[in-house]
């Protein structure tokens, strides 16, 4: 029964990752009720423990990732601890340790997750955008693309904030060497994209994708120091189709005179 319901808590761990399991999920999913889970398994404080001690280095990485995000978020990266994290991911500060040298190696961990995160769904949308239908608006793909980034931050708000906090460090060499590291990955990620768009036809061939990536990246940080301002008043999904209608006035192939519902296909002239 033991290794039935080890097996049920590794399923709702890896199926609803974030979030911690609890006692009700993994007796739902091996079919029991909750006080056979509490027999074998013992108290959900547990849970963590014994996945990770069950769990493969690289998996074991990946989890105390995750605590970070979690604990960074919530207490703010100054005020978060080590041994919070550890608590969290339910293994010792030398766990902890074994992966990681610092709290700013943690962090700067967590920043490569989230980077490969976002860029790949965006990655896929591009792909998508640029073997649709000539039917499609180009617009509103261009927007979806750009919205999805912006609304990672409605959907985990705690990650914005810490990183602007950890920005306000840039004075720590290793920190402002880091970040400076991540907007040239983002730079040559939005970059790449941009070419892949002028390769599809669906961007002029004499726009500079390096200038189009810093405004790109711009544009995007602004709005959402906006929205972490008021964010009553920011709607990503609303914001997007117009910011992109305004942008694509001045990316449009030399033959696209009229607005963009009028001209979906973005083709370049021949």
């Amino acid at each position: 029964m033991r290794d039935a319901l080890l097996a049920a808590l590794r399923e709702v761990a890896q199926r609803q990752h974030p979030k911690r399991p609890t006692e009700d999920d993994v007796a739902l999913a091996a079919g029991v009720d909750v006080a056979t889970v509490r027999e074998h398994l013992g108290p959900a404080d547990n849970f963590m423990a014994l996945l990770a001690y069950q769990t493969p280095a690289s998996d074991t990485r990946e989890r105390i990732i995750a605590s970070a995000a979690r604990v960074f978020g919530q207490k703010g990266f100054q005020r978060a601890s080590l041994d919070q994290v550890a608590a969290d991911a339910g293994l010792t500060k030398g766990a902890i340790y074994w992966h990681f040298k610092s709290k700013n190696d943690l962090y700067f961990a967590l920043l490569d997750s989230r980077f490969q995160r976002d860029t790949s769904s965006m990655l896929g949308s591009v792909a998508r955008m640029a073997a649709g239908p000539a039917t499609a608006s180009v617009v509103k793909m261009m927007a979806a693309v750009f919205s999805s980034g912006l609304e990672q931050a409605t959907a985990d708000p705690d990650w914005p904030r810490l990183f602007v906090e950890v920005m306000g460090q840039s004075r720590e060499p290793e920190v402002r060497d880091r970040i400076a590291q991540f907007y040239e990955q983002g730079w040559e990620f939005v970059g790449r994209m941009v070419r892949d768009m002028q390769t599809a036809g669906l961007v002029r061939s004499d726009i500079d994708p390096d200038l189009m990536a810093t405004f790109w990246f711009a544009l995007g940080d602004g709005l959402i120091l906006a929205w972490l301002s008021q964010p009553d008043r920011i709607d990503f999904s609303v914001l997007s189709e117009g910011i992109l209608d305004m942008m694509w006035r001045g990316i449009a192939p030399v033959n696209s005179h009229s607005t963009p519902d009028n001209n979906d296909t973005g083709a370049v002239a021949t």
